[in-house]
């Protein structure tokens, strides 16, 4: 999972235009929607997979996307996960970074 900006995509008078896709392995995009911007793409991250098959997927995503909820909702689908922790979650990255 990733989001990103269109390169070239804003004009004087567009805004530019931010996508969140997700893609597989090989490259193939398996899903892709237009989000307003970067903290959208916590809102697009269920409705952007609602139509792919996560069994037994693992899902790799940002820093951003280090949600309670998203969790929840992968582990419903079967899903596996490949969080980032950084210091914007302090407890849980202290918890991690204690382990051996």
């Amino acid at each position: 999972m990733d989001g990103e900006t269109v390169r070239g995509a804003c004009t004087r008078t567009t805004v530019a235009v931010s996508l969140l896709s997700a893609m597989a392995y090989s490259g193939e995009v398996l899903a892709q929607r237009q989000v307003a911007d970067k903290s959208n793409e916590i809102f697009s991250f269920v409705p952007l997979l609602e139509d792919v098959d996560l069994s037994h997927a693992v899902i790799m995503a940002n820093a951003l996307h280090t949600q309670h909820g998203h969790g929840t909702y992968l582990r419903s689908r079967e899903a596996h996960c490949i969080a980032v922790v950084k210091k914007n979650h302090p407890d849980l990255f202290d918890r991690v970074r204690t382990l051996p």
